[in-house]
């Protein structure tokens, strides 16, 4: 090649092809990722190409084009590669109006024999990226590299500028997608799949020793076979911050798949409070003691109900089906759960004798929810249904056994069927990952066969690339997004996890799960939860489920009502809380770094954002920080704004430029509520006793109209509501919706126990109303 060809995308995103000094990815940096090239494989056959270091090359043909499709126009290199050891075209577009680069590989016949031996070394890889290899004048010093670790619940990793560092799980395979280069000014080069999201993998070094290795993208190592006409494409797309990235890159996915996400209310497990008995609660394989497991839910569904702890459905975990290696449930519990895998997916004989013929009735026809996991070789349903086979595990090759999963789960009385350790069994049964398209054939068949049972579905220990096929899936509920609750972790790694996954969960519209929760400290049975209010802080801005695993008699209804309404509608924020651009270049669990997260409710009226902040650095030392208003990027005010401390009761005012200063101790945390300031120099709090003050199950359509601010309160009927908020100057008259009329809450409590009240020292005005029999009240307030 001798002359040099240059792609350029929108905001300055280039790909130059030349001979010196390497194939190279610039944008306003010269040189990115280092040298970029291709490596093909064909068992012992290695060949490599353009900036792929190796001995045996592959001679690049360049053609040119230009052309349009879903994403814009484009200009395009088309690559044919002299001396491939299989038939593969590779092409690269660039796009005018989107600063984004797509790389694609097609088989032109039907390939077999593939296959490196390894899923992490890919059969295909374009591109290659060698970061050690990059330009003296390459990137900018300090920045960083972050991404998701192919491993449950997409553990996200931090490493510096050539993939070094990360802290991966060492069980599992060194994937990390998607994978972000992040600048120093927070400037992100994002680079993940566009479709076959199974079937491609970022392949990352292991260790700092393995770095000259480089970055390979591609069709990972143990698919033996692809059909004529499969095709791969992968996406490099630069933005301004990494949230960004993810969230461009998300909503791009869902549109190409015409996703339809369901609403965060659904069903009773994700619209309301529920009981768990998973890992971390209290009855997880473990009984009341004189008790059996019906007895037990018994209690704990009386208990609540008579301590006004309103539940609307109970979840049962991996305890009550079969497993290959057995586990006994006793008033002792017990320590550890074998990861063996599963032998029939129904009740166990020794716990529930007759089933559960009775169990829905003692419960009071609850909603149930069940947990589900990977197959053991061994289990009797592959002498009737087909699997492949794969050591000690196995899964079913055909959509036949989940078709009467999910009838039996309707029959029991669910509303949800939770899939667990996804990860196994995508990388411990082969048969899963050496063909295309089988991994995406199971999902959308649980999907497809909950659907046609009234069903909904969530997934567990999901891989990043199940979070990715979620987009084809029409009856996903939920996806867990950090470790097991009060298991092996520190509660601030998994906060850590939790708020840096949840960013991936938002941008592809997913519903976030924290996991359960225990709303009391230690009893003489178990430990307890001495950050209890922060788990629940967490849950209730989740958008996913709420469920708390508390021992009978313990559940601290105060806390657990911050959560919901008296009815147990959980009162939620609009999108799951995700930490701010700035805690992705430093882990804040491994760094002296704070962890802040936000969402929000948004209104006709405006965007009211919960800003949240943790000392989750494992060094167990104090840290001060400033949280400015420019740092939640896209959701950053443009105008005055009352900041409202929600531990304290206080609020400040701050232009669009200003921010806060905070100081806390080792896992310590602080809660704000952002509220713009509406015309009339008014603004409302919301209901500050819950978490989400500003949720539309309690606070719905806040409007201006004129010299009034008016929204609905919703709630049980008959319930009186306490809602705050701030005025410069004190209201001229609150009044509400009342049999037809629009009547004047009085100063004075009524004989309804209504009232306002206004704090000429703070600015905060107090309102005190009674919810009408349709569960709503409509208020407006007089500010001039």
């Amino acid at each position: 090649m001798t002359v040099p060809i240059e792609l350029h995308a929108a905001d300055g995103l280039t790909l130059l092809l030349d001979d010196a000094p390497h194939w190279r990815i610039a944008w306003r940096e010269a040189d990115w990722l280092g040298p970029l090239g291709i490596i093909a494989r064909a068992g012992e056959v290695v060949r490599h190409g353009a900036g792929a270091v190796g001995d045996e090359r592959l001679s690049p043909s360049l053609t040119r084009s230009h052309g349009s499709d879903d994403l814009g126009a484009f200009e395009a290199v088309r690559i044919e590669w002299g001396g491939m050891p299989f038939a593969a075209h590779t092409s690269v577009r660039a796009y005018a109006q989107r600063p984004l680069l797509v790389f694609r590989s097609e088989a032109p016949e039907a390939l077999c024999q593939l296959g490196s031996g390894s899923f992490v070394q890919p059969t295909l890889a374009w591109p290659a990226f060698f970061p050690l290899r990059r330009s003296a004048d390459g990137i900018a010093p300090d920045t960083r590299t972050f991404g998701y670790q192919y491993a449950e619940f997409a553990l996200p990793v931090s490493g510096d500028d050539a993939c070094r560092g990360f802290l991966m799980a060492p069980h599992r395979v060194s994937v990390v997608e998607p994978l972000c280069w992040i600048a120093p000014d927070c400037r992100t080069l994002l680079l993940a799949p566009l479709n076959q999201f199974h079937e491609q993998i970022i392949s990352v070094p292991p260790d700092a020793e393995h770095a000259e290795h480089g970055v390979l993208c591609g069709w990972h190592g143990d698919l033996s076979l692809v059909p004529e006409g499969f095709a791969t494409e992968f996406a490099v797309w630069a933005a301004p911050t990494p949230r960004q990235a993810l969230t461009e890159w998300g909503t791009l996915l869902q549109q190409r798949h015409h996703t339809r996400r369901l609403s965060r209310y659904c069903d009773d497990l994700l619209g309301k409070l529920s009981y768990w008995t998973d890992n971390g609660g209290v009855y997880y394989y473990r009984t009341e003691p004189g008790c059996d497991y019906t007895q037990t839910l018994e209690k704990v569904v009386d208990d609540l109900d008579a301590r006004d702890v309103p539940i609307a459905s109970v979840h049962l975990d991996s305890w009550f089906y079969s497993h290959r290696i057995p586990r006994e449930v006793s008033d002792a519990g017990a320590d550890l759960v074998p990861p063996s895998g599963m032998m029939l997916w129904e009740p166990r004989p020794d716990l529930f004798p007759e089933g559960f013929t009775s169990l829905q009735s003692r419960l009071g026809h609850l909603p149930l929810s069940f947990h589900s996991r990977h197959f053991s070789i061994d289990s009797p349903y592959f002498e009737r249904y087909a699997a492949w086979r794969d050591r000690e595990f196995a899964h079913p090759s055909g959509p036949e056994l989940y078709d009467e999963m999910m009838a039996n789960a309707e029959r029991w009385g669910a509303e949800t069927y939770e899939q667990d350790w996804m990860v196994d069994s995508f990388l411990h049964v082969r048969g899963l990952r050496e063909v295309p398209d089988r991994a995406r054939e199971w999902q959308e068949n649980m999907d497809r066969a909950a659907g046609e049972h009234g069903l909904h579905l969530m997934w567990c220990m999901s891989t990043p690339a199940d979070f990715m096929q979620s987009v084809s899936l029409r009856n996903l509920a939920s996806i867990r997004t950090s470790g097991d609750y009060r298991y092996l972790f520190d509660n601030g790694l998994n906060w850590v996890w939790f708020l840096q996954t949840n960013a991936m969960a938002r941008a592809l519209g997913l519903r976030a799960f924290k996991d359960l929760f225990l709303s009391h400290g230690p009893t003489p049975q178990h430990g307890g939860e001495p950050y209890a209010e922060i788990e629940a802080m967490l849950s209730a801005l989740s958008t996913g489920p709420v469920g708390i695993g508390d021992q009978i008699g313990h559940a601290n209804r105060d806390l657990i009502l911050r959560t919901c309404r008296e009815d147990g509608v959980l009162i939620k924020p609009d999108v799951p809380i995700a930490a701010l651009d700035r805690c992705f270049r430093h882990n804040a669990f491994l760094f002296a770094e704070p962890l802040i997260g936000e969402c929000y409710s948004e209104h006709p009226a405006g965007t009211w954002l919960y800003v949240t902040s943790f000392n989750a650095w494992r060094e167990k030392q104090d840290l001060a920080f400033h949280v400015q208003l420019s740092d939640f990027g896209v959701l950053a005010p443009s105008q005055p704004v009352i900041v409202y401390d929600w531990r304290r009761g206080t609020s400040m005012r701050l232009d669009s430029t200003g921010g806060w200063d905070a100081g806390l101790g080792f896992q310590d945390w602080d809660y704000r509520v952002v509220c713009p300031v509406l015309p009339g120099d008014i603004t409302v709090f919301g209901d500050t006793t819950k978490y989400a003050t500003m949720g539309d199950r309690r606070i719905d359509h806040v409007g201006v109209d004129g010299p009034r601010i008016h929204f609905d309160i919703l709630g049980v009927p008959g319930s009186l509501a306490e809602i705050n908020g701030w005025s410069a100057q004190p209201p001229r008259a609150i009044s509400g919706w009342q049999a037809g009329a629009l009547e004047e809450v009085p100063a004075s409590s009524n004989a309804d126990g209504e009232s306002w009240s206004y704090d000429a020292a703070t600015g905060h005005w107090h309102l005190r109303a009674r919810i009408g029999a349709a569960g709503r009240r409509h208020i407006s307030i007089t500010h001039r």
